[in-house]
């Protein structure tokens, strides 16, 4: 395990020694632990000491947090998620997403890099102490603003495939997009051999995003090592009730971020004419169209649009 997060662990452990909540935050600066905190709710009686906040209050004061990292055991709700905005920390990296609300997606949609490395270890600690503590858990949840608790706000974002995600990924392709487009059957197909390819093989160079809403899969994206030199992005997808709110956007950000990361000099993706929206989402990201191609395609005329961008610029 990650020995940053192992230290988060320790402080939420620390904590539940306590008496308190089991979360604890870690802040991270050039692989060195700047901060550390954990959530003193129970111990404090105060209601605005979150793991991060107290983490933050340890920080040190000087030189700001734009080039730091904040590991959490759990997602951060949105008091530490504006905090976390308002000082710039461009990395939350959490344990799990699952016990409570939090605001993932106001995070993403202010450009912070957001990691869930979905632990069992922080999920049953998690799990254990809300079955223990139910009343007091309920109390908590009791202050928060009712509109935070829809499962509409439960987004978390994970690169690990589980069972079943192939097969989904497949089924939301299908039902999103063949009604919509006239498509045939055949189009699963298109999605699912080179998917499951993939997930037999996912590469050093090669990573898979999958957005989640209350533990359902809303969203994807991949990239795809086509060559040494040459990445491919696929299998964007965005469920259409998160369409407009930036999700989009930061998918193919965070993918294009990898593929320069990883060392690749260019990468390409193929759509089709008829989505202007994801070509408008494209050409705002810097992909350039390249070429064009009509055929018969999915018991239809499909003209697919090949855009390319340079990630040695």
């Amino acid at each position: 395990m990650d020995k940053f997060m192992q230290a988060a662990i320790s402080e939420a452990l620390e904590g539940l020694s306590e008496g308190g909540v089991p979360i604890g935050a870690i802040l991270v600066e050039k692989e060195r632990i700047i901060g550390k905190g954990r959530n003193r709710r129970v111990q404090d009686q105060d209601q605005l000491t979150h793991a991060e906040m107290d983490c933050l209050r340890h920080a040190r004061l000087t030189g700001g947090y734009h080039n730091t990292t904040l590991y959490s055991t759990l997602m951060p709700c949105y008091l530490c998620a504006g905090a976390v905005v308002q000082f710039g920390i461009k990395k939350v990296v959490v344990g799990e997403a699952k016990s409570a609300p939090a605001a993932m997606h106001f995070m993403l949609s202010h450009g912070i890099e957001v990691v869930d490395l979905d632990l069992p270890e922080c999920q049953d600690m998690m799990h254990r102490y809300i079955s223990e503590n139910r009343d007091l858990w309920e109390q908590f949840l009791r202050e928060l603003n009712p509109d935070l608790l829809s499962p509409e706000n439960s987004i978390s974002l994970r690169h690990n495939l589980r069972p079943g995600d192939v097969g989904y990924i497949t089924y939301l392709h299908g039902i999103l997009y063949a009604p919509q487009q006239g498509w045939d059957h055949t189009f699963d197909s298109y999605v699912a051999i080179p998917l499951a390819e993939f997930a037999k093989r996912i590469g050093l160079r090669e990573r898979i995003w999958i957005l989640e809403r209350a533990g359902h899969i809303v969203g994807s994206v991949a990239i795809v090592e086509f060559s040494q030199e040459e990445a491919q992005l696929r299998w964007l997808l965005l469920h259409p009730d998160l369409r407009g709110r930036g999700l989009g956007c930061r998918l193919v950000e965070e993918a294009v971020a990898f593929a320069r990361e990883a060392g690749y000099s260019s990468i390409f993706l193929w759509t089709v004419d008829s989505l202007p929206v994801a070509a408008g989402l494209y050409k705002s990201a810097g992909f350039r169209e390249k070429e064009k191609v009509t055929h018969e395609l999915w018991a239809k005329q499909v003209t697919e649009v090949k855009y390319e961008m340079d990630l040695t610029i």
